[in-house]
């Protein structure tokens, strides 16, 4: 696992240098130039044998042409001369009559005296039980009885030495696995290496090595003058030991020999052929053969080779430019990319390769692409059908309509690029993205998304009519095939962008209209929870979204974003809901006992815990910028000012009792910062008089503006203006003045008297008083619900 702090300085250092900005540049550059490797400039063969042609074609200038078969050939006969190679292993020799010595020397511990034959030999059970250890030792397995031989020649020094003259003499002959295949060599003969050594030699005589079955032969032939004088039994005792041991000391050296069978094949040079310029290489009429085929696909290769290297270098080159210029004249400075620029600029080159690869991929369905030669499906026709429209639909959904347009004019231009330059497809594409983008400005659902497609179909369709009218196309057939295409691409460009904008909100972490819409639902799991577990904190949060929704409106924000993250903007005060005042309705504050510098850690940690809870239950960037940003580098005044009286303004730092910030930086946050502190300082206000709600709303924003915490959004004066009226008015609406209401005729014949209702003589009070005592008595059990 990637510790936690690796990640975030990784994520960090994309989203934030501007090397990565060049790196995205170049990469894209590439992968662009990839895409749109340039198809003219050579000839382009799509005869097949047995083709008509149906124009001459002459060489226009010399090449040469492979005859491929004949060269196959002299490779194949080539790789025939090549000797196998065989490995010979000198060392098998020693390691057997290691083996055969060390194994007799097992059982001979038991025999004291070997020269004393008259000696009462061991018992044969007790030297029996090294007899699994004699045959792992000696590599085979020994029956009983030979075992008892063995025993009753008193493990003798003349068998281990019969045994080795008998396998050396072989082994040195030479022993091979599979004769058989050995032999089909003969006439060409071997290499025979030696393992361990440099040395190597020819071998033409094959026969004389020796078959696995042959080599059982000749140990009886060998042992024959060297165990005449030893008993019968023992004699056939040495053969079947020394038969067993042997084994195959020469290996046919498969990847050896492959290895020096294609080294002598990479020197064979092609057999070729010269066409001088100006022959004729087909004529029209005649009919396409294997010949012509050679010819006409040599000279394609070798056109093509000849112009490729400048023509994906001129691409390259354009590629570059098209995008500096759209990154530096349009998007580097755009206001609406500045905050997470590098991931916008992620998303944009992201989404460009991804619609470059669906026009790349579509391209060979075109047929060819050479104006000399037919094509069963034209270029403008697979151009229609292509869903490219819903690159810049999503980008408008994500980035704005105006980052749309730019998007749509380069992924255009360079989609016209794969289609041969065609100034009707980019037409095409460019007025198709830009309809398609303006479409989805402001989508909240998601169904939104198949009616811009159905749109979109409507007016592809009409843009195809009129590019087939310019064409002068005047067959039926291909109009209606082009209409039906164009339709199809239209709505499979609205599919595309339902499936691609949740995905795109997952991995780049964006906040769309949609998902906005969701969360502003208060059954929402953070929402259901604020409410139960912090009460006054939920309050103040649905009262601040109404203050900020009307700020928004009358400024023209975004009203949704505004709404949602002041709704979300204090969740971090569910990690200790009681240390904040609205939430403690048991009249006792935790404060109390904390100090002033403990107080306002914790109410710094409301940020942090709040932007924790965001990321994981995934609301969205946009929302928790609002949260890091809402309280901006603020003064929490109340402690500070308390510390400060404690401790003397010299031991204080003023740092410590401030938010970490960052200070709001669009007009979304400086909304519910201003919101968030008028609605929380309303709550002390007495007797909120619409007058004094207007001077309070006034002083603290004037506060809020004074402090430096709107600096880095785009609030304007004339905004405040307008946002201190909206307040206003929500706020005069939430605590206006309510008439007394009374259900008392004698008040009721006072007020006609000409006293006023609130005018009441104190024994009236009174009286009111104790009726009020007597009834509150009679409903003692109602009043205690709730308690």
């Amino acid at each position: 696992m990637i510790p936690e702090d690796k990640i975030r300085s990784i994520n960090r250092f994309i989203g934030t240098k501007t090397s990565v900005l060049w790196g995205i540049l170049l990469a894209t550059t590439l992968i662009s130039t990839i895409f749109l490797y340039p198809e003219d400039g050579h000839i382009n063969v799509s005869y097949r044998l047995g083709d008509v042609a149906d124009r001459d074609i002459k060489a226009p200038m010399d090449f040469f042409i492979e005859d491929t078969e004949a060269t196959e050939l002299n490779r194949t006969e080539t790789g025939h001369s090549v000797l196998t190679v065989y490995d010979f292993d000198p060392t098998l020799i020693q390691k057997i009559s290691d083996r055969v010595d060390k194994a007799f020397v097992i059982p001979q511990k038991y025999f004291t005296n070997q020269e004393q034959e008259q000696e009462e030999p061991p018992p044969l059970s007790a030297v029996m039980a090294a007899r699994d250890k004699f045959e792992k030792t000696m590599g085979i397995s020994l029956g009983r009885g030979t075992f008892t031989t063995l025993y009753n020649n008193r493990f003798s020094q003349k068998i281990p030495q019969k045994i080795r003259v008998i396998i050396t003499e072989i082994l040195k002959n030479g022993i091979v696995a599979n004769k058989e295949v050995l032999l089909k060599e003969e006439g060409k003969g071997i290499v025979l290496r030696t393992i361990g050594t440099a040395n190597e030699r020819v071998v033409n005589n094959l026969k004389a090595f020796y078959g696995p079955d042959q080599a059982k032969t000749m140990v009886r032939i060998v042992g024959d003058p060297l165990l005449r004088e030893i008993d019968y039994n023992l004699s056939n005792l040495i053969v079947d030991l020394s038969q067993q041991l042997l084994i195959p000391n020469i290996t046919m050296n498969r990847s050896e020999t492959g290895n020096r069978i294609k080294e002598a094949q990479s020197t064979v040079k092609p057999v070729l052929y010269k066409i001088k310029a100006g022959e004729m290489i087909l004529r029209e009429g005649e009919r396409v053969d294997g010949i012509h085929l050679v010819k006409l696909k040599a000279l394609e290769s070798q056109t093509q080779e000849k112009s490729s290297f400048m023509s994906q270098t001129g691409t390259a080159l354009i590629i570059l430019i098209a995008l500096a210029v759209f990154y530096l004249l349009l998007l580097k400075d755009r206001k609406g990319l500045e905050r997470h620029h590098n991931k916008n600029i992620i998303f944009l080159a992201s989404m460009l390769t991804l619609f470059l690869l669906i026009a790349r991929l579509a391209a060979p369905f075109a047929g060819s692409v050479h104006p000399e030669l037919p094509a069963s499906v034209s270029e403008i026709s697979i151009s229609l059908g292509l869903p490219l429209s819903a690159g810049a639909m999503t980008v408008c959904l994500f980035l704005g309509f105006e980052v749309a347009i730019y998007f749509a004019m380069v992924l255009s231009l360079l989609a016209a690029m794969i289609f041969s330059n065609s100034i009707e497809i980019f037409i095409f594409f460019f007025f198709s993205s830009m309809t398609a983008a303006f479409w989805t400005k402001e989508c909240r659902e998601r169904k939104r998304f198949i009616t811009a497609g159905v749109k979109l179909a409507l007016f592809n369709t009409g843009l195809a009519i009129a590019l087939n009218i310019y064409l002068a196309q005047p067959e039926l057939g291909i109009i209606t095939k082009d209409i039906i295409l164009a339709f199809s691409g239209g709505l499979l460009a609205g599919i595309i962008t339902a499936g691609l904008a949740p995905m795109i909100e997952i991995i780049f972490d964006y906040t769309t209209e949609i998902k906005l819409l969701e969360l502003s639902s208060l059954d929402q799991p953070i929402m259901r929870r604020l409410m139960i577990e912090a009460p006054g904190t939920y309050n103040h949060s649905i009262i601040v979204a109404s203050l900020a929704e009307a700020a928004a409106a009358a400024i023209g924000a975004s009203i949704l974003k505004t709404k949602v993250s002041a709704f979300y903007h204090d969740i971090g005060k569910l990690q200790q809901p009681l240390y904040f005042i609205e939430n403690q309705t048991d009249g006792k504050n935790r404060h109390d006992k904390l100090s002033p510098s403990m107080s306002a850690l914790i109410l710094i940690q409301h940020i942090k815990k709040g932007v924790e809870i965001a990321k994981e239950n995934k609301l969205g960037m946009d929302i928790v910028d609002t949260i890091k940003q809402h309280h901006g580098t603020s003064l929490i005044r109340y402690f500070y000012n308390k510390s400060v009286k404690l401790n003397g303004e010299d031991a204080v730092k003023e740092s410590d009792f401030r938010y970490p910030g960052p200070k709001p930086q669009t007009r979304e946050a400086g909304i519910v910062m201003l919101a968030d502190v008028i609605e929380a300082a309303m709550r002390t206000l007495e007797r909120p008089t619409p007058a004094r709600i207007q001077g309070r709303v006034q002083d603290l924003t004037n506060a809020i503006f004074s402090d430096g915490q709107l600096e880095e959004c785009e609030l304007t004066l004339k905004d405040l203006h307008q946002i201190a009226k909206s307040f206003n008015k929500i706020l005069t609406g939430i605590y206006h003045q309510r008439i007394e209401y009374t259900d008392k005729p004698q008040e009721k014949r006072k007020e006609k008297n000409g006293k006023p209702e609130n005018s009441d003589s104190d024994s009236d009070r009174n009286n009111k008083d104790i009726k009020t005592a007597d009834k509150s008595k009679n409903q003692q059990n109602l009043k205690r619900l709730g308690i």
